[in-house]
């Protein structure tokens, strides 16, 4: 599994949309609000995941 910063996320809704959003490029995502992380199994950058966050207020930043 694969760990990445997620930037913009403020609510519960919101933690809900990037999981939705990311799960159309990668599977097993799960998202930590409390941390502003997603986890995922995948080979995706983060190109592809900003591609895939694109027309949203969320960001990934770095793998961890």
């Amino acid at each position: 599994m694969k760990t990445v910063l997620v930037e913009g996320m403020k609510c519960v809704h919101c933690a809900e949309h990037v999981q939705d959003r990311l799960g159309q490029k990668v599977t097993n995502v799960k998202v930590d609000l409390r941390h502003a992380t997603a986890t995922f199994d995948g080979d995706a950058t983060l190109a592809d995941l900003n591609a895939t966050l694109a027309g949203t207020r969320y960001h990934a930043v770095t793998f961890l």
